[in-house]
């Protein structure tokens, strides 16, 4: 009997490569599985080997691991995909950040937003020749998607491949977050007072344990894009009660200083956004003009691109000192999933798994939504493979604000595949961040000279 072949296309990544090392090999339905680590970082990919042969031996999962800095000699006969890639990521998000900022423009600029459309480029740019690769070599692979911006990526997959993928984002935890510290007495949860979202490791250990606890309490039911998603429904997961209705009457009642812009969204639209403030406002207009200060009012909390980096430098040193055997390896056994390897189990034993969150095209799963839109509802993963769940419609307002933000994603990998400099114009252009066309011309200049040497497509038949 064939065994199952998982090929991780971006092994050496710090964060998401670990993780989903650590989460893949402890998974007891995958053992005996192969597992072929590819990373263009040849340093980088065999510290992240003799780690993982290192777990596969103490663990006795009984994988068979391969590695390779060449993704071709690895690709044949793999039945799952993981792609987990960027490059210079802290560099050029901090780039999109700044160049727009010139322009009176405060923005995340990581999924959406004028930074997001050039994130996207360069993605896509790095993306496209893998996927090409996988469509020639192992075509019938379900590839999983995590790098972002996830959907976008994904778009450029259905519109231009013809294979199989599904983006994965834990960002709908958020959600659960939101709930908790509302509902923190009626839920039993214990949820600080003064707790608020800060990116800094203290707070991120209390945001998953939050996060943990509720989980076990309720469940939530989210639909949208990714990263702007809206809670549908709130249930007490032992008894089913309704708790939306509670929830709705607690947060805007009191907690003015918790994600105070997902109040302010909620109290309008009458339904409560998943992510959190921060990753909302790359799709929302009301906290990017600099002159009004909203992004200081409403205390939005940019990514720590300095410390990110910091903290990639020294994750690679306990990287080496687990490989080496100088640290413990305890710690991975209960590592923070990123859900790849419950899909991969879910697929390969017909298990019926629910999944919260997947990014996938709309086959009528969100039924005011574009039809092949990429969207994020949950599913039933099966030997089928991933299948989503309908869930009707989205108040019609909600729906509208995606609606938009679909156009444009759309309008954005077609010009990044494309290196189209006319169809990214009108991308920029279409963006609600941007209020003037000469500033969306003036921007598509800036950054295109800023990352030139990562986006090629728009250069090739260019006279500079």
């Amino acid at each position: 009997m064939k065994k199952t072949k998982i090929v991780v296309i971006g092994a050496g990544s710090a964060s998401f490569g670990l993780t989903n090392l650590g989460a893949i090999l402890r998974t007891s339905a995958l053992k005996g599985s192969e597992l072929a680590l590819v990373d263009i970082n040849e340093e980088g990919l065999n510290l992240i080997t003799k780690l993982a042969e290192r777990l596969n031996r103490e663990w006795g999962s009984e994988f068979t691991i391969t590695s390779s800095t060449s993704r071709k000699e690895l690709l044949t006969d793999a039945d799952f995909v993981i792609i987990s890639v960027a490059i210079d990521r802290e560099k050029c998000w901090d780039a999109d950040y700044k160049i727009a900022q010139k322009y009176g423009i405060m923005h995340y600029a990581e999924n959406g937003g004028p930074g997001g459309a050039l994130h996207a480029a360069r993605n896509i740019a790095l993306v496209m020749p893998i996927l090409r690769d996988i469509e020639a070599i192992c075509p019938d692979a379900l590839v999983l998607n995590f790098t972002n911006p996830v959907p976008r990526i994904c778009i450029a997959a259905a519109r231009f491949t013809k294979l199989k993928m599904i983006g994965i984002c834990h960002q709908i935890e958020f959600g659960y977050t939101i709930v908790a510290k509302v509902l923190a007495k009626e839920l039993d949860l214990h949820v600080p007072d003064d707790y608020k979202f800060r990116w800094n490791e203290e707070n991120m250990g209390q945001h998953h344990k939050i996060i943990e606890a509720a989980l076990e309490k309720i469940d939530i039911l989210a639909a949208g894009i990714n990263h702007f998603t809206w809670m549908l429904a709130i249930r007490d997961r032992k008894i089913g009660t309704d708790l939306y209705p509670l929830f709705k009457e607690r947060y805007l009642k009191g907690f003015a200083d918790f994600e105070p812009l997902t109040r302010e969204v909620f109290d309008i639209f009458k339904t409560c956004p998943v992510p959190g403030d921060c990753h909302m406002v790359e799709y929302l207009p009301y906290t990017h003009n600099m002159n009004r200060n909203t992004w200081d009012q409403y205390d939005i909390q940019m990514y720590p691109l300095r410390q990110a980096e910091k903290d990639r430098f020294q994750m690679w040193d306990k990287i080496e000192a687990m490989a080496q055997g100088e640290n413990s390896i305890a710690d991975l056994k209960n590592v923070h999933t990123e859900r790849a390897e419950l899909i991969i189990s879910g697929v390969i034993n017909n298990a019926y798994t629910y999944e919260p969150a997947v990014n996938l095209p709309n086959r009528g799963y969100i039924e005011n939504l574009p039809h092949n839109a990429i969207i994020e509802v949950p599913a039933i993963v099966n030997s089928n493979g991933v299948q989503g769940i309908g869930v009707g419609r989205l108040p019609e307002p909600v729906a509208e604000l995606c609606r938009r933000q679909i156009t444009l994603a759309e309008l954005v990998v077609e010009a990044a595949v494309k290196g189209d400099r006319d169809t990214m114009l009108q991308a920029l252009a279409l963006d609600p961040m941007v209020d003037d066309p000469r500033i969306a011309k003036q921007l598509l200049a800036d950054y295109l000279k800023a990352h030139q040497k990562y986006l090629p497509q728009f250069f090739e038949n260019v006279k500079l």
